[in-house]
């Protein structure tokens, strides 16, 4: 792709999901997610990551399919994340191996004017600069990998995140999901310094900016069969409307409409494309 031709780049670990009662594994990851859901809607796509050798072959057939123009970065693994659930249904996570982070250098001179890009961290593998590596770019940052840490076994649990307001000051908008706030008020506090949007599942987001907030009404999903990467399927929605120069709340709820369907399939199968997501964006909400 020429710089020209870039619609939007996504930038962070492609994971290895592991689930049980499954076999075998899922290719999963905040960035690929990202990547699949500007492609379904007809952007030009390319992704910037880092796997190992056995997960890199589905994943180059997955761009390919897709579109998606895949830059891997070589490493000895792949991020791989397992899955389990509690009797009360919540949902535990286990880091079982971690790939080495991603900086500026990764990213191809030719990737660098690309109209929008979504810094997808899962495992704090996004280093600072890459922020300012884009300064012709609308910068969407999707914040879930900041807020987890994870203890000597592996068990991934939340943290605060220290690095918030010099991440959301260098950024067009944040991202991250109500149920990864350990205090609500910290997004508040957040958005004293950048726009920030807190995904709230089927209710749909809240905006927050320096003084103000917008409650921005979600989309009713035909059925919810997977709601893994609705949160990235919003933000790579909000980065391709805000480079379409919509507003921040207009932005939004086009990626609402966007993430309204990333349930409606396993892994990325339920991602719509344009008109559909044009089409649910003209029935009201609810």
């Amino acid at each position: 792709m020429s710089p020209e031709s870039t619609d939007l780049l996504a930038i962070g670990h492609v994971t290895r999901d592991e689930f049980p009662g499954e076999d075998g594994w899922r290719l999963g990851g905040s960035a690929l997610y990202a990547a699949a859901t500007a492609a379904r809607l007809g952007a030009r796509t390319a992704l910037v990551t880092r796997v190992g050798p056995d997960e890199r072959p589905r994943l180059e057939e997955a761009c390919a399919a897709l579109g998606i123009e895949l830059h891997v970065r070589p490493s000895h693994v792949t991020t791989t994340f397992s899955f389990s659930s509690d009797a009360s249904g919540h949902r535990a996570l286990r880091l079982r191996a971690r790939a080495r982070g991603l900086a500026l250098v990764d990213v191809p001179e030719s990737l660098r004017q690309t109209r929008a890009v979504v810094l997808a961290s899962v495992a704090h593998e996004i280093d600072a600069h890459l922020r300012g590596g884009f300064p012709r770019s609308i910068r969407v940052l999707a914040a879930q990998g900041y807020l987890r840490a994870w203890d000597a076994d592996g068990a991934v649990r939340p943290r605060a995140w220290d690095g918030a307001v010099d991440a959301v000051r260098s950024v067009d908008a944040t991202v991250l999901s109500d149920e990864d706030l350990a205090d609500p008020l910290d997004a508040e506090r957040w958005a004293a310094h950048g726009a920030v949007v807190v995904t709230c599942a089927e209710r749909g987001a809240r905006v927050l900016t320096r003084g103000a907030a917008i409650e921005v009404p979600g989309f009713r999903a035909d059925r919810v069969v997977d709601p893994t990467g609705a949160g990235d399927a919003f933000a790579a929605g909000l980065a391709i409307a805000l480079a379409e120069e919509k507003e921040l709340a207009a932005a939004a709820s086009f990626a609402n409409a966007v993430a309204s369907f990333a349930v409606e399939g396993i892994g990325q199968a339920g991602l719509a494309d344009r008109a559909r997501v044009e089409a649910r964006l003209g029935t009201p909400a609810g």
